[in-house]
């Protein structure tokens, strides 16, 4: 009886790890076709892309959208707008770009971008320009930019408030 015992639950055994390896072979690898570039990560049939990176294989670096000419014009303190045209080009990082010729005074500051799921975004950190310390921030819709940043002019202490809106400017 125990002999019957022994070998019906040796049966039962093989037959519940059969079932178990033979359900989770299955089973199919969303992420084994699917290469995630620039150290991004597959997780459920989708790239996590690392800091910097963006695309559906995390192929592009964040910076590519805003490199280029962008066209458009800046309002300080309630003031007449001002038309004017930066350069951006890419800083040192994935997510860091150069925005040149800031409010026509021939100096460039470093912003850094990312993206949330409703759209993408620029920080001005906090930076000192010939006496002048620049912060702020913004966003990318389409082709289209608009940032606030601050001035303080650390040797009179007064504070500018600035808005600026442009266009990427795009050959047809």
């Amino acid at each position: 009886m125990k002999k019957i015992s022994l070998i019906g639950s040796t049966i039962l055994l093989f037959l519940m790890v059969s079932g178990g390896v033979l359900f989770n072979a299955c089973t199919k690898d969303p992420c084994k076709k699917i290469i995630c570039k620039n150290d991004g990560i597959c997780r459920d049939g989708k790239c996590k892309c690392k800091l910097g990176f963006d695309g559906v294989n995390c192929e592009s670096k964040m910076y590519e959208r805003y490199i280029g000419v962008w066209d458009g014009a800046y309002r300080c303190n309630g003031n007449l707008s001002v038309i004017i045209t930066n350069v951006v080009e890419p800083g040192t990082k994935a997510n860091e770009i150069i925005i040149y010729n800031v409010f026509n005074q021939g100096i460039s500051i470093k912003a850094i971008v990312s993206k949330t799921t409703e759209k993408e975004i620029m920080e001005i950190p906090s930076q000192t320009v010939n006496n002048i310390t620049y912060s702020g921030n913004g966003d990318l819709v389409g082709n289209s930019v608009t940032l606030f940043i601050q001035e303080l002019n650390n040797s009179t202490g007064q504070l500018t408030t600035c808005v600026y809106n442009a266009t990427k400017f795009t050959q047809n």
